[in-house]
């Protein structure tokens, strides 16, 4: 009784977003999943598996990753796009830059990557064209900063037990609020910036395959990780997006097995 008592209260605390798995003949609740991986597997793929597209999602050993995945109860702190010819699109700090996908996985412990089943070729290109006209766009830090404190107000939004509509509709209430370009006093900086997860989201915008119907600031890393199949997306979504697999993994099993062997 203890047990459960704490376990209730710690999804109460952590905002965890949940669902009733209406399909199931006992109506299993579905939680957020942390964890990288796909929702029942593991998959290691190779380069070779990428499409033009692909949305990856990452983690370092860096300070700052580590800041993002506890404070958005998430395993990733990164969003970039695949746009084929072995380049990532990401924007950082430097802004909007264009990188080798070899690069991307040296600078992560934790790569995965996320498709989109019915981008087509012709949207693909869209999303490499969107990107490559954004070279050089400053980065998004007033939405950052305004970002954070969003991040704490939408746990209200995302207690146990909400439906995924009162859950959608109450974060859209307060992102609108709180981060909304159109807001008065918004200035035309921010449309002309990016942080990650926004790049990656306006791009699939502009390439008319949207991921959801909202504005490109509202979504986190962590928020695109959601979106796959099989987990419990913060907003109501019209696509749940495929797990293709890991190009890099992080295990902390392996980790320490190795450093045992090692001693």
């Amino acid at each position: 009784m203890k047990f459960a008592a704490v376990m209730l209260l710690g999804l109460l605390l952590s905002g965890c977003s949940m669902d009733v798995a209406k399909t199931h003949p006992a109506h299993q609740l579905k939680f957020q999943s942390i964890r990288t991986s796909g929702i029942d597997t593991v998959k290691i793929v190779s380069t070779h598996s990428l499409f033009p597209g692909d949305i990856l999602l990452s983690s370092s050993t860096s300070l700052t990753s580590l800041g993002i995945r506890l404070f958005s109860f998430s395993g990733v702190s990164h969003a970039s796009l695949y746009v084929g010819d072995n380049q990532i699109a990401e924007a950082v700090g430097k802004g909007v830059k264009i990188i080798t996908l070899e690069e991307a996985i040296a600078e992560s412990n934790n790569l995965l990557v996320l498709r989109k089943q019915d981008l087509t070729p012709a949207q693909s290109l869209l999303i490499r064209e969107y990107a490559l006209a954004h070279l050089g766009e400053k980065y998004n830090y007033k939405g950052i900063v305004m970002f954070t404190p969003f991040m704490a107000t939408r746990r209200v939004c995302e207690l146990p037990f909400l439906s995924a509509s009162a859950r959608d509709g109450c974060l859209r209430a307060l992102a609108t609020v709180q981060l909304s370009a159109e807001m008065p006093g918004a200035d035309s900086e921010a449309s002309n910036s990016f942080f990650c997860s926004q790049f990656v989201i306006s791009a699939f915008m502009a390439a008319g395959a949207p991921l959801f119907s909202g504005e490109a600031q509202w979504i986190s890393p962590a928020d695109l990780l959601h979106m796959r199949n099989g987990d419990v997306a913060s907003y109501q979504i019209p696509q749940k997006l495929d797990y293709v697999g890991h190009l890099k993994r992080w295990n902390l099993a392996d980790i320490l097995s190795f450093r045992k062997s090692v001693e």
